[in-house]
């Protein structure tokens, strides 16, 4: 296969382009070759906007996936001789990007159609507790705190980020999943060998598998289920500021787009406090 690389870099040096917008282009194109291979020359405009997409669920800034799209532009430009992958203003804009949502019967019978425990487990913590992929793939066992119902997000190298909660109805199971486990790796997830954790491409098969047994048409990404997490807590009356911090998003205008989504937003939804303990009587 040519080296797309190394073509680029030469033609962004004769463009004149700064050594710092070069380092940036050719850090995206390798990623690109990295994660399709040979295919990365017949890449439609539909598999393209997926990937920028799937960089968005991972947690990438917008500034990161603007730098992704304008190198793929370029490299189909100026290297591959090809017509722009992203005619007009592209996937990303200077707003977060909207996306869709599942209802919770689409939801539910996702759940329903992941039948090995490990898989169900990972895309049921990506809706109810609001983590994204990354998080979920490199989530350890020491990082759920079953006294308080509380989850430790961490980052890919152990750095803390935030708490978010941890659902009543994925405790008892999550609890079950670990118990039976034979295994002494530290991933609650764990991958190939001891020492690798569960890899984003392997959830998003189980995602992708589940979605064809159920039958939704929609072209939903694995980040659906984060994002419907957002939209659901919104509708049922929580107050967008706590949303925010278990989303781990700094930016208040980025629960703008889940504002607008969460159409039966109501704090009537809200559960009354006497509800926690009268009921139980």
């Amino acid at each position: 296969m040519p080296d797309y690389v190394e073509q680029t870099r030469k033609i962004l040096r004769s463009a004149g382009r700064s050594p710092k917008t070069a380092n940036s282009y050719l850090s995206h194109i390798r990623r690109l070759e990295n994660t399709f291979g040979s295919r990365t020359v017949e890449l439609d405009e539909d598999t393209l906007r997926k990937y920028l997409e799937d960089l968005v669920d991972e947690g990438k800034s917008l500034s990161y996936i603007n730098q992704a799209q304008s190198a793929i532009r370029f490299m189909y430009k100026h290297v591959l001789k090809k017509e722009n992958p992203f005619p007009g203003p592209g996937l990303i804009s200077k707003k977060m990007p909207m996306h869709g949502i599942f209802s919770r019967d689409e939801i539910s019978q996702i759940f329903a159609n992941v039948h090995e425990l490990k898989y169900r487990l990972a895309l049921m913590l990506i809706y109810s507790s609001g983590l994204r992929v990354g998080e979920v793939t490199h989530l350890q066992r020491s990082a759920v705190d079953f006294d308080d119902m509380v989850i430790h997000v961490n980052d890919q190298n152990g750095e803390f980020i935030r708490d978010t909660i941890l659902a009543k109805s994925i405790s008892e199971i999550l609890r079950y999943y670990i118990e039976t486990r034979t295994d002494d790796s530290p991933w609650m997830f764990p991958g190939r060998g001891k020492t690798n954790c569960i890899s984003p491409r392997t959830i998003q098969r189980a995602f992708a598998e589940a979605m064809l047994a159920v039958g939704i048409e929609k072209r939903a990404t694995l980040g659906w289920l984060r994002h419907s997490f957002a939209v659901h807590m919104l509708e049922d009356g929580i107050d967008r500021k706590l949303v925010r911090t278990l989303l781990g998003i700094s930016t208040p205008s980025m629960i703008s787009p889940y504002m607008k989504l969460a159409e039966g937003r109501s704090p009537l939804r809200v559960n009354s406090p006497a509800d926690r303990f009268l009921l139980k009587k």
